[in-house]
């Protein structure tokens, strides 16, 4: 009995002494949320002590007022400022995001099987590729009018190229050892490609996934600086007319937001459907 009453304060002890020193090895994510205070604050001061006009540079007081300000139901620009114009780039984003990232897999796949195929085809997507997307915006805003359409286009177009590229690569990468496997236990065209080259283009698809989330944003924001009458791109040239630079700030951080929260969904469904990887496993771990 004293020998056990001995044991179990060191055990305890112990235990305690591990969970500190498990958020010490932690201290990134710590110190990251204190750099950012420290950063917040020499802003505010030197825009304070120096003078520096708001329409140069706002304070972050300035812009976390405009940014309240924006979503305050009771405000007379609070339903036209944000909620409006977030539902309209989310919009566009989302539905381009989902187009091109169907098409841009779906002709990967058929590229991947078909050698054939590819060399008919890889001229005409190389040189297309080769064009910069937000110089062709304001001929798809003039063939697909300043609506809706317009801009799931654009998206869709910045979206496809990469899901493309990675999905052609993945399909390809299946070991020549899998594939005299599959076919020495007689399997079909059909489950070679369901069973070997899906699960091993899988992690290809969804780094293309990573880049298409980022452009899904950006396209939908360009089209809206092209020709738009609702969304943030719109709202940040009204406010750049005006003047109201904490405005655009926050319009900023809202699209910073956007595509954070999107990345980290993205993130997740990846350690779902990839929980087999030693890469995700490592991660997890």
């Amino acid at each position: 009995m004293s020998q056990s009453a001995g044991v179990l304060p060191t055990d305890a002890s112990t235990s305690g002494a591990a969970k500190r020193f498990a958020v010490a090895l932690d201290w990134p994510r710590l110190a990251s949320p204190f750099i950012f205070v420290i950063i917040v604050a020499v802003w505010e001061t030197a825009v304070r002590q120096f003078a520096v006009p708001t329409y140069i540079l706002p304070a972050p007081s300035a812009v976390f007022m405009a940014l309240v300000n924006g979503f305050d139901p009771q405000n007379f620009w609070g339903e036209e400022r944000f909620y409006l114009h977030i539902a309209v780039t989310l919009s566009e984003a989302v539905i381009g995001f989902v187009v091109g990232v169907v098409f841009g897999v779906v002709l990967g796949g058929m590229i991947a099987q078909s050698r054939s195929l590819e060399a008919i085809i890889k001229p005409y997507i190389m040189g297309f590729q080769s064009l910069p997307k937000v110089a062709i915006a304001p001929l798809v805003v003039l063939w697909f009018g300043f609506g809706l359409e317009s801009k799931i286009v654009l998206v869709a177009l910045l979206v496809f190229f990469p899901l493309m590229i990675n999905s052609i690569t993945g399909f390809r990468s299946v070991q020549s050892e899998l594939q005299e496997l599959m076919h020495s236990l007689s399997a079909s065209r059909w489950q070679l490609f369901r069973m070997v080259q899906v699960p091993v283009a899988l992690p290809f698809i969804f780094a293309g996934l990573e880049m298409g989330v980022v452009y899904s944003l950006l396209g939908a924001v360009v089209g809206e600086f092209v020709g738009g009458t609702k969304g943030l791109g719109v709202l940040v040239l009204q406010l750049n007319s005006a003047m109201d630079v904490s405005g655009m700030f926050a319009t900023l951080i809202i699209l910073a937001t956007m595509g954070a929260i999107a990345s980290k969904m993205l993130q997740l469904v990846r350690r779902r459907v990839l929980y087999w990887a030693p890469s995700e496993q490592k991660e997890i771990r």
